[in-house]
């Protein structure tokens, strides 16, 4: 992922300190440029299509910010280095595409379903709500979205 991520800035002049990522998870590594915008190398194609494809829609419809959420706004992409390259936002913010589905909930069984919920509780406590609410406002544009925890969904400064 970092090799792809170098070869992305390289080709477009891009200042990465690689040594400091912002992020990295199971599905990705992320860095911030100098030029004040995060570069994400994603590992897999499934994962970088839903991410660069919700962040479209985002900027398509003009949205920087859901139920007063920050989100990152595309900058760039490269479908064969599966690098998505986004502005920085700061708290409280929406973040993280990568598992999100798109146009049609996926297919969870009512168990995985009641797992999920069970899940936001323990995670957000007070906050489901706010976050339901948030998940329902991004139906509006196809996505839906299935990787709810405090590291996405920051919702205090």
């Amino acid at each position: 992922m970092e090799s792809n991520a170098r070869l992305y800035a390289a080709a477009r002049d891009i200042e990465i300190d690689f040594s400091k990522p912002l992020g990295f998870g199971q599905d990705g590594r992320v860095w911030q440029s100098a030029q004040k915008s995060a570069i994400k190398a994603l590992e897999r194609l499934r994962n970088y299509t839903a991410e660069r494809d919700s962040y479209q829609r985002l900027l398509v419809a003009d949205v920087t910010q859901i139920d007063g959420l920050s989100v990152p706004r595309l900058i760039d992409f490269d479908d064969e280095l599966l690098i998505i390259e986004i502005g920085i936002v700061k708290p409280p913010y929406l973040l993280d595409f990568g598992k999100a589905h798109l146009d049609h909930p996926p297919d969870f069984s009512s168990e995985t379903m009641a797992e999920w919920e069970e899940q936001l509780v323990e995670l957000f406590g007070d906050d489901v709500p706010r976050v339901k609410s948030l998940l329902r406002r991004l139906t509006q544009f196809g996505i839906y979205y299935y990787d709810a925890k405090p590291a996405n969904i920051r919702l205090h400064a």
